[in-house]
């Protein structure tokens, strides 16, 4: 099988080279990654020249590509230099999970997403541990590969890809469930300097409805959940399709 990899958290991090070696030995895999961190640049692409191009790096027993750009960039040019028609796209492991609202950001999603929108089976790894070690990331790297058939034998509709989260600690089970839509995180903007804020939020789980995917990720459980690029609320299409609008 050909299998590409990438992610958002760049090309030499842990968790992308924590699953990708599993599978080195078995199938034709190549990693297409960002050059440096590349996290919450959501679906972004550059339109300016990438300015580094690529570049083969080598050590890892199988063809790394560092692109200066973004996880889309990865993926489009990928398909369009180096791995024409992968079987597989696989985007991760990411440092941090990528739970509810995470995926309108999570440029590790949106590297998913663009493969799916480009036709290909695609899967996005998260392990919601922002301390993970070693150990954490091959735990999932080893449930990933041991259902690796399953996941890719599942039936998915066009442009569906799924998105799956691996809680901190060793999981209690596993669970298919829907992306969470209610609003977790409280955002502000702290002043560092003069005229400089960052970006500061925390998430809070008080009322979280108990079957997403925050909730079951938070309560120890590796979820599943599959994803669509196809945004149109279908139940809304047919009944605004009614109104009589005036020109």
């Amino acid at each position: 099988m050909r299998i590409l990899f990438t992610n958002d958290d760049g090309c030499g991090s842990q968790g992308l080279h924590a699953v990708a070696d599993l599978f080195k030995n078995e199938h034709d895999i190549v990693v297409v990654a960002p050059s440096d961190q590349r996290s919450a640049f959501s679906h972004s692409i550059s339109l300016m020249p990438l300015t580094v191009g690529c570049k083969k790096i080598d050590g890892y027993g199988y063809p790394v590509y560092a692109i200066d750009g973004t996880p889309a960039d990865c993926v489009k040019f990928a398909r369009s230099r180096l791995f024409e028609q992968p079987d597989i796209v696989v985007s991760g492991i990411n440092k941090g999970g990528n739970l509810g609202s995470d995926v309108m950001y999570s440029g590790t999603v949106s590297a998913a997403a663009e493969a799916a929108h480009l036709g290909f089976r695609a899967v996005a790894l998260s392990l919601n541990n922002k301390d993970a070690t070693d150990s954490d990331y091959k735990l999932f790297a080893a449930f990933f590969k041991k259902n690796f058939g399953i996941l890719t034998s599942a039936e998915l509709p066009c442009k569906t890809f799924l998105n799956i989260n691996c809680p901190e600690g060793v999981p209690r089970g596993v669970k298919t469930v829907r992306m969470n839509t209610q609003e977790t995180y409280f955002d502000s903007y702290d002043e560092i300097d003069s005229n400089m804020y960052v970006l500061n939020g925390r998430r809070c789980y008080d009322g979280l409805n108990r079957d997403t995917d925050e909730w079951f990720c938070h309560d120890g459980f590796i979820t599943v959940t599959p994803l669509s690029i196809d945004r149109t609320d279908y139940n809304t299409l047919e009944r605004i399709s009614k109104v009589r609008f005036e020109l």
